[in-house]
């Protein structure tokens, strides 16, 4: 008799689970979601950044690269912006720490190579990230605030669109 009522309890659960929406998804075919906080990648906008290193100097794991050239008129040329997400594990501390907010933790979680190396983005390549991803969200920063509608090449040249 206690085998007909465990198994009347499961069948009961299983049945109230079966009108549902599935909780999985069939990935990559249909992309999950991102939540508004979550940690993905970290996207530097040039237009942004002064140079002031304060990013690499709160990165645990010292995978932020910043070298500038002082400008006559006391600001900085960022020459050198690299960032090894070989090492990077996604903590947020370098966005937090920026206070000029040139550093965002936004964009996708599917930054998956074959090559280790192509984890290594320097200044080029992190602006055109950073200009994909205003593109794709309608010239929204990650953190909300509006950007304007130019293309930002990796000199810092602008073009607008």
């Amino acid at each position: 008799m206690a085998y007909g009522v465990g198994l009347a309890k499961g069948l009961m659960t299983t049945l109230k689970h079966l009108g549902r929406p599935p909780v999985t998804f069939e990935f990559p075919e249909t992309e999950r979601p991102i939540p508004p906080r979550a940690r993905t990648n970290l996207v530097w906008f040039v237009e942004r950044c002064t140079g002031c290193s304060t990013c690499a100097q709160a990165c645990p794991d010292g995978c932020i690269l910043v070298q500038t050239q002082p400008r006559e008129d006391g600001s900085y040329l960022v020459e050198r912006y690299e960032i090894d997400f070989r090492l990077c594990m996604y903590c947020g501390l370098c966005a937090e720490a920026c206070p000029y907010e040139a550093i965002q933790v936004g964009g996708s979680y599917t930054n998956v190579v074959r090559d280790p190396n192509e984890l290594y983005h320097d200044k080029p390549k992190l602006t055109a990230f950073a200009n994909n991803y205003l593109e794709q969200h309608d010239w929204i920063y990650p953190n909300g605030q509006p950007a304007v509608r130019q293309e930002i090449h990796a000199d810092g040249e602008r073009q607008h669109l």
